[in-house]
């Protein structure tokens, strides 16, 4: 062959590289054989071949071609050196097994040796098929249509203002969506004008037939075909003649189908618009490098404003790069296209910025050229993601360096391929020594084999591995391990191998035999336990740290009269009293929050049906500051509810017997005192009103023992009302003030507003808690009651100066009968009732109270209530 020379080979280079980057079909065939040396990929999709017919003549490749007239072409370009160039040729071609049409733009362009000889013949190749198909069913369309359409360009129109007519040639008829001969009125043809456009044409119309202007007529518009509703885009053009007394007598033009047009600038447009908003820096430059063009991303990209002028191509370029640039345009020059990667220049900040540049030169239809066009990446988002992932494998590295546990992976066919240091630091092998099947020298001999046919039959059935083993680490002690892997797959679903970990379960599995050790002597405990409360008389129970019941002695078992089974759990519940359920629940949900002290009446059912009383009680049992158990009892103290509901009774019936009759006495003694005062005796009627006093004393005790048997009856009645809060504590404490000479009652109100509460009541709260403070304050001579509003909540506090609280006794003033103790027990009289009164009357009224004190220095009792009504429940 004739290209065996240096010159044909550099030659044959630079074609195989133009043909290669090519996107349109090109082929290179050599010698008068026409042998293929070069097909791009584009060409061998044309022919339905693949690369094995590279190296084959044409003929050989293409045998379908035979009668075509292109064998007889290609010699005689190749004999004559004449290039031979076809639009829309019709060629066949065997396409899947079978002969198809296909239409053509082709060239065959000889290729000569220095000598002027013809060595070989490009071939570039267009597809036109699918544009010579449409373009001949338009045609046929056309000319079925009208003949005058597809001959002509221009249609003629004239148009009579004065009548309001026009006339006009067949195109001009089908333009405008008319049917061929058919009269027309400027009314009719503003119908068939697209409604967007219809303004602008009637407004031109006016102008040009303005007498004062200068007549002409310019404007593009669409046209609606009322019968096909075909869009067209016009262009008419026309002029008005007037007559000396300025009438139009003739309005004249021509109109064309600019459609094409409009649609190519359409095009060019949204092209436009694609290399404006491309995110790849792209220019146009001459072959001086004198920039023509630059897009929006390229001009943010260097730092150019949108209105700036644009500098010379050297300018874009890091001066140290611009040697590189001028070297590489040698290459631009050779090939006609060139790729690399430098440095711009950012125009504000002079920043580099790193990109990857491909310049192509531009020709124009006749095959010279242009200029050249350069496409540019912005790589610092790449090198920037570069960075990152190598800092990340360096930091995944650092992290499983640093692993206490050994991470390993392997390929699909079990050869490890990475182990982190840890494995390294147990048994002393190098990475090396780790890599393919070496980690099992690590194992004892004993486990080597199991642990490797286990690997192996896992990796055969592609699930997750897991095998236990010992390895002797590098300082000769044993330890167990226990290795795990999950298979891994690529994103086609196909098995890649594993990754895992392989942990020192050592001290794990020490402690695991030692835990069964002390689980075995546990049991024994427990049955040992067992044992011993099954004798106990007392129900007692256990249950676990989240309060589930899970044992009771045989004492509880035959008190319910039903397996343990049934019990344990929440079983018990159902034995509860219906009304003391919730409250027992929520006690013991709340000792099991608090990690406390659970204590709770409650009647249970027994295996006869019958509801007994029983304080229940539990502890919890820590271990290290863990609970691990509660331990509980229910005692029965059925009998002493009984006795005290007794004593109740027994004081209510005995306080209203006794109510009567001092009230009688009391009666009587006022009357004696009045008739001993009138006769003068007023040393006897001064006794008789000390006798009276002391029947007050006795009625006010009375009075508190029946409030006690009311509120442990739950029998205790509040009539509520709303009522200024400020207002009664001062009608109580005016009325107190006489009541006591040595002390002074201070009032220290805030504003509360009204409050929804039973008035008597809480005026009996407030008197009591006064009395309180007068009589255990001897030695002083103030006491100050202060009110307040905090939200929804008024506070009322009575301060005194008195003897005080001990610490420990704080807890115990609102219980019933509780007194001072000790020697001042007889010093301050009463039944040690009236607080507790008052705390139950607070309590059910939705409230709390309390006490401050500091012994010998005075007390401070207050309580709170709820503004409006809040639904409470008595605790018996």
């Amino acid at each position: 062959m004739e290209n065996s020379n240096p010159y044909h080979l550099q030659t044959e280079n630079i074609f195989k590289t133009v043909i290669e980057q090519s996107p349109s079909p090109v082929g290179l065939y050599v010698g008068r054989d026409m042998t293929i040396a070069l097909a791009n990929d584009a060409i061998l999709k044309v022919w339905d071949r693949d690369a094995t017919v590279i190296g084959k003549t044409f003929r050989q490749a293409l045998p379908e071609l035979e009668g075509q007239p292109f064998f007889d072409i290609l010699d005689n370009v190749f004999i004559t050196g004449i290039p031979y160039e076809a639009k829309a040729d019709l060629v066949y071609l065997m396409v899947g097994g079978s002969l198809r049409s296909f239409y053509f733009n082709f060239i065959y362009q000889p290729i000569t040796n220095e000598k002027g000889k013809v060595w070989a013949i490009l071939n570039t190749a267009e597809d036109v098929t699918e544009l010579v198909l449409t373009r001949q069913k338009l045609t046929e369309a056309e000319e079925r249509s009208s003949f005058a359409l597809n001959s002509a360009q221009l249609g003629a129109w004239d148009m009579d203002p004065a009548n309001q007519q026009v006339k006009w040639d067949e195109r001009c008829n089908s333009l405008h969506g008319f049917k061929p001969g058919e009269v027309t009125s400027y009314s009719d043809v503003l119908r068939n004008i697209h409604p967007d456009d219809l303004d602008n044409v009637k407004q031109k119309v006016q102008i040009a037939l303005n007498p004062d202007g200068n007549g002409y007529y310019d404007e593009n518009f669409r046209t609606v075909n009322p019968h096909t509703k075909e869009v067209k885009w016009l262009r008419s053009k026309g002029k008005a003649y007037f007559n000396a007394d300025g009438n139009c007598v003739r309005f004249a033009g021509t109109t064309q189908d600019i459609t094409a047009e409009i649609k190519d600038k359409e095009e060019q447009r949204r092209l436009l618009t694609l290399i404006d908003n491309t995110s790849d820096f792209i220019s146009l430059s001459d072959l001086d490098g004198n920039v023509s063009y630059v897009n929006c991303a390229g001009r943010k990209m260097v730092g150019l404003d949108d209105n700036a002028p644009l500098p010379h191509i050297t300018e874009f370029i890091m001066p140290q790069d611009i040697v590189t640039i001028q070297h590489l345009e040698k290459t631009l020059n050779t090939t006609g296209r060139w790729s690399g990667e430098f440095l711009y220049r950012h125009f504000k900040t002079g920043e580099a910025i790193p990109v990857h540049g491909t310049s192509m030169l531009i020709y124009d239809p006749n095959g010279n050229i242009q200029g050249r066009a350069t496409i540019s990446r912005d790589l610092r988002s790449e090198i920037a993601g570069k960075k990152a992932l190598i800092d990340s494998e360096h930091l995944l590295q650092n992290i499983t360096s640093a692993s206490p546990t050994a991470l390993w992976m392997a390929d699909d066919k079990g050869m490890i391929t990475y182990a982190n240091k840890t494995w390294t630091d147990w048994t002393g092998q190098t990475n090396e020594q780790i890599l393919g099947k070496g980690w099992l020298k690590c194992i004892m001999p004993e486990d080597r084999e199991r642990a490797a046919e286990k690997f192996m039959e896992d990796l055969e059935a592609q699930q997750p591995y897991e095998v236990d083993f010992r390895i002797r680490r590098k300082d000769g002690d044993i330890r167990w391990c226990i290795a795990t892997g999950n298979p891994q797959y690529n994103h086609d679903g196909k098995f890649m191998g594993y990754i895992g970990a392989c942990i020192d379960v050592t001290e794990k599995t020490i402690t695991d035999i030692e835990l069964q050790l002390k689980n075995g002597e546990l049991n024994d405990q427990i049955k040992q336990f067992e044992f011993v409360t099954d004798f106990m008389p007392a129900q007692l129970w256990t249950a676990t740290p989240a309060g589930q019941l899970d044992y009771l002695n045989k004492q509880a078992v035959n008190y319910f009269g039903q397996p343990m089974d049934e019990l344990v759990g929440e079983g018990w519940l159902d034995h509860i009293h219906p009304e003391d359920r919730p409250g027992s629940v929520a006690a013991w949900e709340q000792a099991l929050h608090n990690s406390s002290l659970y204590q709770y009446e409650f009647r249970l059912c027994n295996k006869h049906g019958e509801y007994k009383w029983h304080l229940s009680r539990a502890l919890p049992f820590k271990l290290d500051g863990e609970i691990v158990r509660w331990f509980g009892t229910n005692t029965d103290i059925d009998e002493q509810k009984q006795m005290q509901r007794q004593k109740d009774d027994f004081l209510g019936i005995a306080s209203h017997e006794l109510k009567t009759p001092v009230t009688s006495v009391k009666a009587y003694a006022q009357v004696l005192g009045a008739m001993l005062s009138k006769e003068g005796e007023e040393k006897k009627a001064s006794m008789v009103l000390k006798m009276d006093a002391q029947l007050n004393r006795l009625t006010n005790l009375i009075g508190d023992l029946l409030d006690v048997t009311k509120i442990n009856s739950g029998r205790i009645l509040f009539n509520k009302t709303w009522f200024d809060f400020n207002l009664a504590v001062q009608d109580n404490i005016h009325d107190l003030q006489h009541t006591t000479q040595k002390h002074i009652l201070i009032m220290d109100f805030k504003d509360t507003g009204q409050i929804y509460s039973d008035k008597e009541r809480i005026g009996q709260v407030i008197t009591n808690l006064v009395t309180n403070a007068i009589k255990y304050s001897p030695q002083s001579n103030r006491i100050i009651i202060s009110t307040k509003k905090e939200g929804d909540m008024v506070t009322l506090c009575v301060e005194d100066f008195g003897i005080g609280i001990p610490d420990d006794k704080k807890d115990q003033v609102f219980e019933q009968f509780y007194r001072v103790s000790g020697s001042k027990q007889h010093t301050f009289p009463g039944l040690g009732l009236g607080l507790y009164i008052s705390n139950e009357i607070i309590r059910r009224e939705g409230g709390k109270m309390w006490v401050n004190s500091i012994e010998g220095k005075g007390s401070t009792f207050c309580f709170s209530l709820p503004i409006s009504a809040v639904k409470t429940t008595d605790t018996k």
